[in-house]
């Protein structure tokens, strides 16, 4: 088997895992509360650190990525993360709850930060857009394979919530792949001193794209077990396949998307997929009482997922932009402040939700996802276009 099929495969599991990770515990908000005596906010700031962490791994480990290698950065940041997610199940109080939770961001932002890079630059140029987008579906197979996890563990959630947090440990099992089949991209003795401040312009663009993609993300999949349980009281194996079929479809367009990059403008797929986003919006999470019905939020969010598509199309915009030896810090600081700044938006919903109440939560919902989106929009129109030689 070609070698950049070994670093496509491992790549795709380990940001599986991750996202998994990521979001394995908003299903189980409700018991988290009861058990560590949390409310809304708190579960909102607990979420939130597993992306606020994220940026200080982007940045630590990116570096690292950028001077001694893809590899051991991948393996690291997914040993790491799975631990934490380990230790998170038997968190005997809140404190250590938290404190899990940052550290599990932390190896979280190197995983991606490694993981992207090196399936990337393993590639085949013809193909990297291609690659990409197996890559990024590994996000939609994450989150899909949760609420597989929720299904199963539906009918005994209450008694074994701890058992439902730690299958996230199973990542674990990917290290001996990576270490035995999975080579290096970057030759140590060929990269030259990275200088950062000659891609401030795109690193700026970048993240402020990232940023917007993440807060229209986060807002609505940060909160919808919470929208669609209690707000348009849909019942949970609903749910289960909703979240089940949304995610397969999202990581099937994340495939289309980065096909499509190898042979079309990235800009105009970006464009595209931010017009998909506005239109599927209002019936994902409707503010208007006569669209709250299960099967119209189910077109919605499909719609939605699949929209969202577009996603690895921006980290493969600022992957050819810039060259070997700053792309693994400038990609992970770009995506992991985005995560950030998805986090901040989640815990300003969780405020909102705490004062004013579900309704309130849902039409805030709507109101971040519009502003994100133009946000995108006009960080990707005025992407710099001077031509940066890439050396990989």
């Amino acid at each position: 088997m070609k070698e950049y099929i070994h670093a496509t495969i491992s790549s795709t599991l380990s940001w599986a895992g991750n996202i998994y990770d990521l979001l394995l515990i908003t299903y189980v908000y409700s018991y988290l509360m009861i058990a560590f005596s949390l409310n809304y906010l708190d579960i909102s700031i607990l979420f939130a650190l597993g992306l606020i962490g994220r940026v200080a791994g982007g940045m630590i480990f990116g570096k690292y990525a950028d001077l001694m290698g893809r590899k051991p950065v991948m393996i690291i940041g997914t040993g790491g993360y799975a631990l934490f997610q380990g230790l998170m199940a038997f968190s005997p109080n809140a404190l250590l709850l938290f404190v899990f939770r940052g550290l599990e961001g932390l190896f979280m932002g190197a995983a991606w930060t490694a993981g992207m890079v090196l399936a990337y630059e393993k590639a085949p140029v013809s193909a990297r857009g291609f690659v990409t987008g197996i890559y990024q579906a590994g996000y939609g197979i994450g989150y899909a394979l949760t609420a597989v996890t929720y299904f199963i563990f539906l009918s005994n959630l209450a008694s074994d919530w701890r058992l439902f947090l730690l299958t996230g440990a199973f990542p674990l099992i990917l290290l001996p792949y990576i270490q035995l089949k999975v080579g290096e991209s970057i030759k140590k003795t060929e990269v030259e001193k990275p200088r950062y401040k000659d891609y401030l312009d795109v690193l700026i663009k970048a993240t402020l794209a990232m940023s917007g993609m993440f807060i229209a993300y986060f807002s609505v999949f940060g909160n919808y077990t919470t929208i669609a349980l209690y707000y348009a009281k849909i019942p949970p194996y609903f749910l289960a396949t909703l979240m089940l079929v949304a995610n397969m479809i999202l990581a099937g367009s994340f495939v289309l998307f980065g096909k499509l990059a190898d042979k079309i403008n990235k800009r105009k797929l970006i464009y595209a997929g931010v017009i998909g986003l506005l239109a599927s919006i209002p019936f994902s999470v409707p503010i208007f009482s006569f669209l709250i019905n299960p099967y119209i939020m189910f077109i919605g969010t499909v719609g939605f997922a699949f929209s969202t598509g577009f996603w690895p199309v921006m980290p493969l915009l600022l992957a050819d932009s810039v060259p070997i030896n700053v792309r693994g810090f400038l990609s992970g600081f770009a995506y992991n402040m985005g995560g950030l700044m998805g986090g901040i938006a989640n815990i300003i919903l969780g405020v909102i939700s705490s004062l004013y109440g579900i309704s309130a939560l849902a039409k805030s919902i709507d109101g971040f996802v519009i502003f994100s989106l133009i946000l995108v929009f006009v960080s990707v129109i005025t992407w710099p276009k001077r031509k940066i030689v890439v050396n990989n």
